[in-house]
């Protein structure tokens, strides 16, 4: 049984060595064999600032087994102190931007049978992710063609003559011929990751519903599969369904020392940058319904390159420039940068670093939009301010650009479906004035659209 403790970002925490892995008055006593795999783990991905006897979570969200501990590392939600008390609203708010921005393979979640209370992120990626994946095979199992190649003693396919050379086997026919099997290299990768979750779950409910679906692909041989293999898989319009799925594959094998010989995980690491959770959360809600939170159905698109700062002598450009939303097509109306960082109203700039300025400064010129936002989450500070940005425009003059700062809260329990539509109304009242005021689109127009349907 693993300990499981949960830790906050930039929080800090003591640490000693000890003869047995447990955590005890705030304090981690760690095996020098532990201590070890989270140094492993920390030089590929660094999620951990350490000192000489503490450590300090950095900007990354998630779950590190290592040794005989589940750590769980949550992002800071809400303004007190008292994170502990918010776990399980913590637990499933992570859960739900995690859905939305695309780095887990569900997005209707019935949280009300998970309890956070009772299981740790682990257990309930792997919950998630057996019960998601469970529904989807049954109702989508699939097949390809795959190359054979045999020798039998009847044609099949064609006769491979290069082989066909023996006299004394003539009876034996060498044969290539392609087979619509359930046999592939995606069902494999499938049921080889079910088959190694399996074996780590504690929950019983779980492991019989990776069992089952590894008995749905019982024609499937069970063999080891690499995350290097798992990424060689295609997809089309008849298996995109289960993309996201080998994507969690993919984590769970490459981050995992779990094999097929092994009896258990010695250390696996799931874990995702904050910022670009924020952002990816951010960017998918306002793309689900741009009519609600915009008063027009203007197209939202994300990290697309609007040009480069810079040549080199070659004439190269160097430098892309990618912000993080876009609002309008083909003319760019609007721009969203999120930035995850807490503001701190003691700063006479509140913490806003002049390089965010500087991009911001940049993306206006480039994209010759007249109104951008730098949105924040709200942690410490609910901020709200207005500047003026000054950039150069096509006939050699000035033109002003508004340059909204304003912070989001997360806080809410967006599990509970009243609460997560505060937020989405919290969200439409902060983004709204980037449209507000363009012609020929009112509150009369909208509503009409909505009433005819296409709004949803």
């Amino acid at each position: 049984m693993k300990t499981v403790v949960t830790l906050f970002e930039y929080q800090q925490y003591r640490f000693e060595l000890a003869e047995r892995d447990h955590f005890h008055n705030d304090t981690f006593y760690f095996t020098e064999k532990t201590m070890g795999l989270l140094e492993d783990l920390n030089r590929s991905k660094p999620f951990l600032e350490c000192g000489l006897r503490t450590i300090r979570p950095l900007n990354y969200v998630g779950i590190v087994r290592a040794g005989d501990f589940t750590i769980e590392i949550f992002p800071k939600l809400f303004r007190d102190e008292k994170y502990q008390e918010h776990r399980k609203n913590i637990a499933a708010n992570l859960l739900k931007m995690l859905s939305y921005s695309g780095d887990l393979p569900f997005r209707e979640m019935d949280m009300a049978d998970l309890h956070q209370d009772k299981y740790d992120l682990f257990e309930i990626f792997i919950r998630l992710f057996s019960k998601n994946l469970l529904s989807t095979i049954k109702s989508s199992q699939k097949k390809e063609y795959i190359k054979k190649s045999e020798e039998i003693r009847v044609i099949k396919g064609r006769i491979d003559f290069k082989k066909y050379v023996n006299p004394c086997r003539f009876h034996i026919i060498p044969c290539e011929y392609y087979e619509f099997s359930i046999d592939n290299i995606m069902n494999r990768t499938l049921k080889y990751t079910c088959h190694l979750m399996a074996r780590t779950v504690e929950d019983f409910d779980t492991a019989r519903t990776l069992r089952s679906i590894i008995n749905i692909l019982d024609q499937v041989t069970l063999t080891r599969i690499t995350a290097a293999e798992a990424d060689t898989i295609t997809f089309d319009r008849l298996n995109r369904v289960f993309e996201p799925y080998i994507e969690m594959c993919k984590i769970f094998l490459s981050q995992s020392t779990l094999t097929l010989q092994s009896s258990e995980i010695e250390s696996f690491s799931l874990l995702i940058p904050m910022e670009k959770l924020f952002e990816g959360f951010i960017t998918q809600v306002l793309k689900e319904d741009p009519l609600y939170f915009f008063g027009r159905p203007v197209v939202v698109r994300s990290q697309m390159s609007v040009g480069r700062m810079a040549l080199d002598e070659n004439g190269k450009e160097l430098f892309n420039l990618i912000p993080d939303i876009l609002i309008g097509s083909p003319v760019i109306e609007a721009i969203i940068d999120t930035k995850y960082k807490a503001l701190d109203s003691m700063d006479t700039k509140l913490g806003i670093s002049q390089a965010d300025i500087y991009q911001m400064y940049v993306y206006a010129t480039k994209t010759n939009t007249d109104r951008c936002m730098l949105l924040y989450p709200e942690v410490m500070v609910n901020q709200k301010k207005d500047l003026t940005l000054s950039v150069p425009s096509s006939d050699d003059s000035n033109r002003d650009v508004l340059l909204m700062i304003r912070s989001i809260r997360l806080a809410y329990n967006m599990i509970n479906k009243e609460e997560w539509e505060e937020f989405r109304k919290e969200l439409r009242t902060i983004v709204r004035p980037l449209f507000r005021e363009r012609e020929g689109w009112d509150d009369v127009k909208t509503s009409m659209i909505l009433a005819d349907g296409r709004g949803d």
